[in-house]
């Protein structure tokens, strides 16, 4: 009996040093979102229509969810309180449920996402799309001002830099847009060596393959790093939960005894 007490005293704070360190890791989300909101706009989007899909957003939504399950496992654990690890077993099972069902339809319906995101693409950069100077210039006149737009515009030129690409199938896609109209150039970030107004001129300096292809080939060549991060974190939820199980079990038996 002795040892089994031991044991489960051990769990008890295994359990709530593990939440305390969600709980922190909630926090850490929270002051990189308000940090994205402050210093980027309170629309960093992923795809311009769905602008709710901000990395700001997002991240005030995860730290959210992540502050409520590590706070609830602390209290339930320290406490020995039977509802908060009821509470916090249903919160994670919840999540755990979104992630295969997210995953699920995300393999099924990879077609039907992949001409989304390209249309939204498209769209973005054909009408959505602006340049710093643009943009600096909306900001005076606050009544045409779209922060959404430079959060959109911020996220494009990134992932143009980032991955190397130009356009969604390639550089064609900047010709005659909204943001220039009637005019064959693309935005700095497409260059091979950006420089300034690098996007006038000679085509062979910009990068040739499309951003589209370059995000497939990206998560292609991730695939087992993305596969072995979800199945860890897929084993810590499960772990949790077990956990969180044999505390209220535990607890029940000490105020229950048979």
């Amino acid at each position: 009996m002795g040892r089994e007490k031991k044991s489960f005293s051990a769990v008890k704070y295994i359990f709530f040093g593990f939440n305390v360190f969600v709980w922190l890791l909630g926090c850490g989300i929270l002051a990189v979102a308000i940090w994205l909101w402050a210093s980027r706009g309170p629309s960093t989007a992923v795809i311009p229509t769905y602008s709710f899909l901000s990395a700001s957003s997002l991240c005030i939504i995860s730290s959210v969810i992540i502050l409520i399950i590590g706070f609830m496992g602390c209290c339930g654990a320290f406490l020995e309180n039977q509802c908060l690890l009821i509470g916090y077993f249903i919160l994670v099972l919840l999540v755990f449920a979104l992630e295969i069902t997210a995953g699920s339809l995300g393999f099924v319906m990879k077609d039907k996402i992949r001409d989304v995101i390209y249309k939204e693409l498209a769209s973005g950069i054909k009408y959505d799309y602006r340049t710093e100077v643009q943009l600096n210039d909306q900001s005076k006149n606050n009544s045409f001002y779209d922060r959404d737009a430079r959060g959109w515009s911020t996220s494009l030129d990134t992932l143009q830099r980032d991955l190397q690409c130009c356009g969604v199938d390639n550089h064609t896609d900047w010709y005659n847009i909204q943001a220039w109209p009637n005019e064959q150039k693309v935005p700095d970030s497409c260059c091979i060596h950006p420089s300034i107004n690098c996007g006038f001129g000679d085509p062979s300096l910009w990068h040739q393959r499309g951003c589209l292809e370059e995000v497939e080939y990206w998560f292609t060549r991730n695939m087992y790093i993305l596969g072995v991060t979800g199945v860890t974190i897929g084993s810590v939820q499960i772990l949790i939960m077990v956990a969180a199980v044999a505390q209220f079990c535990y607890i029940r038996s000490k105020r229950f005894p048979l």
